[in-house]
C-alpha cells in the first residue's frame, strides 16, 4: 500500500525505534541495560512518567519489568512498560 504512514502507524514505529536507540548487544538479542533504560526513560518518557530523573526509581521499575531477572529488559518486557503508559493514558481519557 502506497502513501504516507498513519498517526498510528508513525507512532508504533517510534516505540520500537525508541528502544533499538538505546538497546545493545548482537542483532536480534538486543537489550537495555540498567544505564541504557535510565537514558530512554530520561530522554523518551520523561512527560510520561514521573521521577524519571531518579536512578532509584529506575532501578525498581527495571526490576519490576524484568521478568527473567537478568538485570536487562527484553524488547517484550519493554513492551509491559508502553502497554502500562497506554493503560494510563486511556485511563485518562476515560476521565474526560
Amino acid at each position: 500500500m502506497a502513501g504516507q504512514d498513519s498517526a498510528l502507524e508513525k507512532g508504533l514505529h517510534a516505540i520500537v525505534d525508541s528502544f533499538y536507540k538505546y538497546a545493545k548487544g548482537p542483532s536480534g538479542q538486543k537489550q537495555l541495560d540498567g544505564q541504557a533504560f535510565q537514558m530512554l526513560l530520561k530522554n523518551e518518557l520523561s512527560h510520561q512518567l514521573t521521577n524519571v530523573q531518579s536512578t532509584e526509581a529506575g532501578k525498581k521499575l527495571l526490576k519490576d519489568l524484568d521478568v527473567d531477572n537478568n538485570k536487562q529488559l527484553s524488547f517484550n518486557e519493554y513492551w509491559a512498560l508502553i502497554a502500562q503508559i497506554c493503560q494510563a493514558i486511556s485511563h485518562k481519557h476515560g476521565s474526560y
